[in-house]
């Protein structure tokens, strides 16, 4: 697979939503959503093909090596199912809670994916294993098969709503979060001004609170807590919320103008660190939870405005930065961003000490000039001009809250259209994207 930077997959439907699962048995297990105004709208549940001696169709393996230039040989759809809405989000179910999964003895359930849109919805990917191939949705496709273990159906488990209303009638869910430490719990937020505490076991929500001022647009679970998340909006601020403490937040920033913030993604690795943007801007701030009101970073590079951010792997050995971080936007371009050292503002005294190695440095960025196509000349020198080891020594005397570092990505790809959104596999060695009706995964 290392011979392979850039896997594609085209749909006949604009897509919008993606997540990788969580599982380590099939890591490039992909759910997408679409997005269109009209009725239609699909969970689509693809997987990567696999290379298989035993295959009878061997004249697509030099298909698999190469990919093609339509793009649609690299993954196979598994399942789909129909959405009355186009998703805001798509997610599957944490690591910790897939122990309770079981395909193959037939006695576990399925996988589980959740989407918000109209409500908070669950689903489970199942696998069906009575013979026949009536719910088989790959028959036309180059008569791949799933190697005969049985085809997979996607089916509702529950809708979560508070409303005894018909769903078209509710104030739209804007995104979810579902917690990787308590995996029965799911944090939703809504136009409405709220967001809602649910436990997916029972389909009942335990708190619903007025998280802002106006419309919350995205929130997320600190990533080692089963207490406490943030959220953003309308009003443009970004609170944190404790469950344990509900009767106040704390406003960790507040954008200028009141500019409203569109998402929020959390640090894997460093759970201080966090990542926002706000509605139609094309820089991407980086917050530290202990320093809040101001950002420690702001990353450049993108001349449109953004579509998704997110942190992926956390970088070599003893690095103790954030790790690494990718965006997308109507530039149409997905750009990655090297914070796997600590930024000046945010290193903790106990670490001041521990200075990022030069090797690092030199290294990181070098060994992802393999990663895909090359990106414009213009950004290319822009991502020649940052280089950790010089920004961190020249920048270290703003650690009193000066102006925020500016950083520069280093590597970039660009796609045929805008870029809707992204995310990384659970081990944050691959980033997908969705643009136009293509699913592209490429290699870090």
């Amino acid at each position: 697979m290392s011979s392979q930077r850039l896997l594609q997959y085209d749909t006949n439907y604009p897509l919008y939503g993606i997540s990788f699962s969580n599982s380590p048995s099939h890591p490039f297990r992909i759910a997408l959503t679409t997005v269109s105004t009209s009725s239609t709208n699909k969970l689509i549940v693809v997987d990567q093909k696999q290379q298989q001696s035993h295959h009878h169709h061997h004249h697509h393996h030099s298909h698999y090596n190469q990919p093609s230039s339509s793009g649609s040989s690299d993954f196979q759809q598994l399942t789909s199912h129909s959405l009355n809405f186009p998703a805001t989000k798509v997610g599957w179910e944490p690591r910790e809670s897939l122990s309770s999964v079981g395909y193959e003895d037939g006695g576990g359930r399925g996988e589980l994916i959740a989407t918000s849109g109209d409500a908070l919805r669950i689903y489970e990917v199942a696998k069906e294993w009575n013979g026949n191939d009536t719910g088989y949705v790959n028959k036309g496709n180059n008569g791949w098969t799933d190697s005969g273990e049985g085809s997979y159906t996607v089916k509702s488990r529950s809708v979560l709503t508070n409303s005894k209303m018909p769903h078209s009638s509710l104030p739209p869910v804007t995104s979810f979060s579902w917690n990787p430490i308590s995996t029965q719990s799911i944090v939703t937020c809504s136009i409405d001004t709220t967001a809602t505490y649910w436990d997916i076991n029972t389909s009942q929500a335990k708190t619903q609170l007025i998280a802002h001022d106006r419309a919350v647009y995205d929130l997320s679970w600190l990533p080692h807590s089963s207490d406490i998340f943030v959220s953003v909006g309308a009003d443009g601020s970004l609170r944190a919320f404790d469950l344990r403490q509900l009767e106040h937040s704390t406003i960790l920033y507040e954008s200028s103008k009141d500019t409203p913030l569109a998402r929020i993604a959390f640090s894997k690795k460093e759970q201080h660190m966090m990542a926002c943007f706000g509605l139609d801007d094309s820089k991407i701030l980086v917050l530290d939870m202990r320093s809040p009101g101001q950002p420690v970073a702001e990353l450049g590079g993108h001349s449109a405005p953004l579509g998704a951010v997110a942190w992926g792997a956390p970088g070599r050995g003893d690095s103790t930065g954030g790790g690494w971080i990718a965006s997308c936007g109507d530039d149409s371009q997905l750009l990655l961003y090297d914070l796997t050292s600590p930024l000046p503002e945010s290193r903790p005294p106990s670490t001041s000490n521990t200075k990022p190695s030069r090797s690092n440095t030199t290294t990181n960025p070098n060994s992802y000039d393999t990663l895909s196509p090359p990106i414009t000349p213009e950004s290319r020198n822009r991502g020649r001009s940052i280089s950790r080891g010089e920004s961190t020594a020249s920048q270290s005397n703003n650690s009193s809250g000066g102006d925020p570092l500016e950083i520069l990505p280093v590597r970039g790809w660009t796609a045929e259209n805008e870029i809707n959104n992204l995310a990384f596999s659970e081990k944050g060695d691959w980033v997908g994207c969705v643009s136009g009706g293509r699913l592209n995964v490429l290699a870090m």
